[in-house]
């Protein structure tokens, strides 16, 4: 079985459907797995407002639907909750490519 073949069998079982968006228009659909960036301490970023928490999550995700080159906002959907991509880059063996890897921020819920 090849490194994607074997990606494509842990993603299956494990993943969770993922939303991929650019600027509000949709670039597609499929899994991912979302994990904690647990080496890293949470983060408090200042505002107007006061400090806002900030929380990284790494994204692997299926090579099916890339992540553009193009500026934008580009954005993550999973359930209800929304990231931002802070970066992306397409991870391979040789000649193969086996899975997207990426860096998300969690956005804060908005209070009504």
């Amino acid at each position: 079985m090849s490194f994607q073949g074997q990606f494509q069998a842990i993603v299956a079982r494990y993943g969770v459907a993922v939303t991929l968006q650019l600027e509000g228009e949709t670039l597609g659909s499929g899994l991912a797995l979302l994990r904690p960036l647990l080496d890293r301490e949470r983060k408090f970023l200042p505002t107007d407002l006061g400090v806002r928490r900030q929380e990284l999550t790494l994204c692997l995700r299926q090579v099916e639907i890339p992540f553009p080159d193009q500026p934008g906002e580009l954005v993550l959907k999973t359930g209800q909750r929304t990231y931002d991509v802070v970066n992306a880059r397409l991870i391979g063996a040789g000649e193969e490519q086996i899975y997207w890897r990426a860096v998300l921020a969690r956005r804060e819920e908005e209070s009504p």
